[in-house]
């Protein structure tokens, strides 16, 4: 028998994916883009659920599967770049601030920044395979200066990845949403962990990576 917890939670998803089928297809698709964008801004709900869940709907010919996978990238993408904007127009002013200064010494934060920097299209690419740590990545990446267009590339080119891959997930299912739902979170578990080896692999790349060496100075005649 499953803990109350448990029972709660499967019955408000039950609800939910009721009501969804009850919508008309244009209420149901902005509820979707709603719910993304709040996922981005750090919802405690997988982005995958929603996308999942817009297949499913897409199955029942609420909308197109194109359609569903169009709208997907609007929702999260959008909500992953206000996260990039609030840290890159006001993240600066908060470590900035007295006491994050004395938690991070501008020395610190100079080093991370460099880090960051010099990592930034990896960083930005591989967030979006990290759930629960997505929205603290993004928002750190604007802060500590990750060029826009790197951001951009690197998220849209993942996000290009995760959400047609969800959204024909939960299509295929047909109707058994909640068997899809089911078996995404196996899915799921290989995804992250095969992120957290492509972590682990790029740090010791990089680690084992010799320093550059500084240009020889031509002697003077």
């Amino acid at each position: 028998m499953r803990a109350g917890g448990e029972m709660d939670q499967g019955g408000w998803l039950h609800q939910g994916l009721a009501a969804l089928r009850e919508m008309d297809g244009s209420t149901s698709l902005a509820v979707l883009l709603g719910v993304l964008g709040l996922c981005g801004l750090g919802l405690p709900m997988p982005e995958d659920v929603v996308l999942i869940t817009a297949g499913w709907l897409a199955s029942l010919g609420k909308f197109s599967a194109t359609t569903a996978i169009f709208s997907g990238l609007i929702g999260v993408l959008s909500g992953d770049a206000v996260l990039f904007f609030l840290g890159r127009s006001y993240g600066r002013a908060l470590l900035r601030n007295r006491l994050a200064g004395w938690l991070f010494p501008a020395r610190a934060l100079d080093e991370a920044e460099r880090r960051i920097r010099g990592n930034g299209r990896f960083i930005c690419f591989i967030a979006r395979f990290l759930p629960g740590l997505r929205s603290p990545i993004y928002f750190s990446a604007g802060a500590l200066g990750i060029p826009p267009s790197t951001y951009i590339m690197q998220d849209g080119l993942a996000a290009l990845i995760s959400v047609p891959f969800w959204v024909a997930f939960g299509y295929a299912f047909g109707g058994r949403i909640e068997m899809a739902l089911d078996q995404a979170r196996g899915v799921q578990a290989w995804i992250l962990a095969a992120a957290t080896v492509a972590v682990i692999g790029y740090a010791v790349r990089r680690w084992r990576r010799p320093p550059a060496s500084p240009p020889s100075e031509t002697p003077h005649a």
